[in-house]
């Protein structure tokens, strides 16, 4: 699973990306197909399980981030491009927005506001996916006047497009458009950035955090909802400095913003939920560690995620919840009291499960 971490210049999103990841990033060296990395997803029950089983290792769940070059909105159509391509294959999008005021820091290019950011981000967007559209169609077009005759899965790609195209042109993303998966699936080889989950991160100052408000806050908040957008407030400087400090300051100076966590370890958790992903755990004294899977995921796919050969031999898994486990804090007292039960192959997989796969040879 794999995030573009997409922003006008100056909005603060190397940073973001440096601080989730702990990959520093010079913008004058970077690459220009974009910075690459992984960052952990923060999760308070893998600090409790390792204090309860001690393991020699404690793994946590990753996703990976790629920063793409600052977006210019007023650059040229083939550098718009370059800097989306680096993009392209990313699954979800985290968009930056700057609201933290600092004069020795312009603000972006036609985005000297939040809200102007947020609709250029969103506008650049659309505008792509139409071209994308639009080129599809036409090629759809030369085919059949080429040859006189379109197959059926390109007849219904036309239709299926067309509708896409209108609406698109009405602003309306095409992950709100509510496709049947089918439709999905024939245009699935566009690479619809519209089609992409989004998080929009409003990157703050430090009084803005400090009074829980920025200049725009209702209109980004109320368009990221008519989106379907996740969003979170977090300050790249605050979090810079949060990074630097051991964990008793640490909690000191979240508590004194009325803060449990910092927005890093906030930011990864929202991302990770909002693409559609959830964690199973598994337990021992040799590690403890969380496992990456999709919303919905069978039990025998899950052991999957772990081995590819205990997919093939799965027979049952010991499942429990992590909640119920932590009621009794010992995995042979949990099976005593009966809080462990057997899970077949087509069982559905809940976030927190604690997994225990029994395969066969």
């Amino acid at each position: 699973m794999t995030i573009g971490v997409f922003g006008l210049k100056a909005s603060g999103k190397t940073t973001i990306f440096s601080l989730l990841t702990g990959l520093s990033v010079d913008p004058a060296t970077r690459r220009r197909d974009g910075a690459t990395a992984i960052a952990p997803v923060h999760d308070a029950r893998l600090t409790e399980l390792a204090g309860i089983f001690r393991p020699k290792k404690t793994t946590r769940a990753g996703l990976t981030f790629t920063d793409m070059p600052g977006f210019d909105s007023e650059a040229d159509p083939g550098e718009k491009t370059r800097v989306m391509q680096a993009i392209l294959n990313a699954d979800a999008l985290l968009c930056v927005v700057r609201a933290f005021v600092e004069p020795s820091v312009p603000w972006p290019v036609n985005g000297e506001t939040p809200a102007r950011q947020f609709d250029a981000i969103r506008t650049e967007l659309l505008l792509r996916d139409l071209g994308v559209v639009e080129s599809r169609l036409e090629r759809i077009t030369w085919t059949e006047q080429k040859h006189h005759r379109l197959s059926d899965d390109e007849r219904r790609e036309r239709e299926v497009l067309t509708g896409v195209r209108e609406r698109l042109e009405a602003e309306q993303f095409v992950s709100r458009q509510q496709l049947p998966p089918t439709d999905a699936r024939l245009i699935g080889s566009l690479n619809l950035f519209t089609a992409k989950p989004v998080i929009i991160a409003v990157n703050t100052d430090e009084e803005q955090l400090g009074r829980g408000a920025y200049p725009d806050r209702d209109y980004i908040r109320r368009q990221g909802e008519a989106n379907g957008f996740a969003d979170i407030e977090l300050s790249g400087r605050i979090e810079a400095e949060i990074s630097q400090l051991d964990a008793a300051d640490r909690r000191a100076f979240l508590e004194a913003y009325g803060l449990s966590e910092s927005g890093i370890e906030r930011l990864s958790r929202i991302v990770y939920r909002h693409v559609g992903l959830i964690s199973f755990l598994t337990v021992g004294e040799d590690e403890v560690r969380a496992w990456t899977i999709r919303l919905n995921t069978r039990a025998r796919d899950a052991a999957g995620a772990i081995h590819t050969r205990l997919a093939k031999t799965f027979v049952r898994a010991e499942v429990i919840p992590y909640d119920s486990f932590m009621t009794v804090g010992d995995m042979k007292l949990a099976r005593a009291r009966g809080l462990v039960r057997l899970a077949g192959r087509d069982e559905i997989v809940q976030d927190g499960d604690i997994f225990h796969v029994r395969a066969g040879g």
